[in-house]
């Protein structure tokens, strides 16, 4: 009797150990099943590494990527292929922030109940928000230099330009070598994954934190004669301004008045402020996160001007520079930045993707309106509106990033158009590019002018 008991226990417990099994693996199947399903060496979905099923469309609806008799192709234009290199992948997933990589299930139509089985076994087609010309433009005019070009219509949220140089042909892949300089960080999205010293563009967020926390800003006369001495250091200025009010101290971009400025407004205020318009945060675009900014949040009252000039210990995202600008501009409210606009299988119908298109109110319109003027005044009497593209009634500032030792500026130029009917908001960086206004700008102002052409031909 007792030999039949424990042999009944026996198999009651290799039961309770096989349900358990099961159980186990049955949770791992809906919980991790897109991760197997997604792991490179799985030659049911990858290709030496590639994505072998789903297209990915431009806004326009041409093909930056898809399959043809078989083989997978890249853009027909050469220039749009580099340029959304960083954004469409490369054909051995290098890039770990492209749609290939972080959308891959979605492109090979993966779901729980049929697997990876698609009708044609096409895959899913995934539409963006990028404007082809513009990214082309982009690509062209940085000239083979690193750095980054990030355009959103602040209007929508719509990302229409995201280029980040080096970048190479997808199509005609280069040889890499270790300790290449031609294409340091290649497989970095800079305008998603990067950030840098961002010198004078910073004093847009210094003089959002101004009006929000100073309340005589506008009443108050800052004279700048080349240095001033705070700490027992001393604050350099590109010129010597004279006396000069707030708005005019922006136009001629014044490290006195800024360094000034930014003791005033104090640390607790200034890093709040970076804080809340997602200067110093991390975002995600679609899905893709972006790397967050580093502001300083104590320190001496120097290194509390430096800060409010951009020349501290401050580096920051281009793409949150592109997302500040479009609050400004859009009068305080985030219409925050999407790529994919929307998701579909082989044959046209909706998967149910549903794109994150959210907006908040995040300034006073007072703030931003002030803000503007301010840009504007920056454009107008300042860098001259000759510079860019007719009607489009641009407010920007420049930055040009002093970094130590030998090596160039980083050159920055951002902003938007005032004109609503051009509702773009941009930023540009080029690392070691030199000066702001005779490098960065005349890109943003080239890619600007091939948004409009497009603009005006649809109206």
């Amino acid at each position: 009797m007792k030999k039949v008991q424990r042999r009944a226990l026996s198999v009651l417990l290799i039961i309770l150990c096989l349900m358990g099994g099961v159980g186990y693996f049955t949770f791992r199947f809906f919980h991790e099943g897109e991760k197997w399903i997604n792991f490179t060496a799985n030659k049911h979905i990858y290709s030496g590494g590639m994505v072998i099923g789903g297209a990915i469309y431009d806004r326009d609806g041409n093909p930056l990527l898809h399959t043809v008799d078989g083989v997978r192709k890249y853009s027909e234009n050469e220039s749009v292929r580099c340029a959304t290199m960083h954004i469409v992948g490369d054909k051995k997933s290098n890039i770990a922030t492209s749609l290939q990589k972080v959308y891959a299930n979605e492109m090979v139509s993966y779901n729980i109940v049929n697997g990876t089985y698609s009708v044609g076994g096409m895959g899913n087609y995934i539409y963006t928000t990028l404007d082809p010309d513009a990214c082309a433009r982009a690509y062209e005019k940085l000239k083979g230099q690193k750095g980054a070009v990030c355009v959103m219509n602040y209007k929508t949220g719509e990302v229409l330009c995201l280029v980040s140089t080096p970048t190479y042909d997808p199509e005609n892949p280069p040889k890499i070598e270790d300790g290449d300089d031609a294409y340091e960080g290649v497989y970095i999205n800079r305008a998603l994954s990067s950030r840098f010293p961002p010198g004078s563009v910073y004093k847009t967020v210094t003089a959002g934190a101004a009006i929000e926390n100073i309340a005589d800003i506008d009443e108050q006369v800052f004279d700048c004669q080349h240095t001033f001495v705070t700490n027992g250091q001393k604050v350099v200025c590109s010129g010597t301004h004279g006396e000069q009010d707030f708005r005019t101290a922006l136009r001629n971009s014044c490290n006195v008045a800024f360094g000034q400025i930014s003791i005033q407004v104090g640390w607790d205020a200034t890093t709040a402020y970076a804080q809340k318009v997602g200067i110093s945060t991390a975002h995600e675009l679609s899905g893709i996160k972006t790397v967050k900014g580093t502001v300083a949040s104590s320190g001496g009252s120097n290194e509390l001007a430096w800060l409010g000039i951009g020349q501290n210990t401050d580096e920051v995202n281009p793409y949150a520079m592109m997302r500040y600008m479009g609050i400004i501009a859009n009068g305080g409210v985030c219409q925050e930045p999407y790529l994919v606009e929307d998701i579909t299988t082989s044959a046209g119908l909706k998967t149910g993707f549903a794109r994150t298109r959210k907006s908040q109110r995040i300034l006073s319109e007072d703030t931003a309106s002030r803000l503007s003027d301010m840009m504007r005044y920056t454009v107008s009497n300042g860098y001259g509106d000759r510079h860019f593209p007719d009607g489009m009634e641009v407010c920007a500032k420049t930055g040009t990033a002093e970094l130590d030792g030998k090596k160039k500026s980083h050159a920055w130029f951002v902003g938007f158009s005032g004109n609503e009917q051009y509702p773009y908001a941009f930023a540009v960086v080029v690392q070691n590019g030199g000066s702001g206004y005779s490098v960065a700008r005349p890109i943003a102002s080239e890619v600007l002018g091939a948004l409009k052409e497009k603009a005006d031909k649809a109206n």
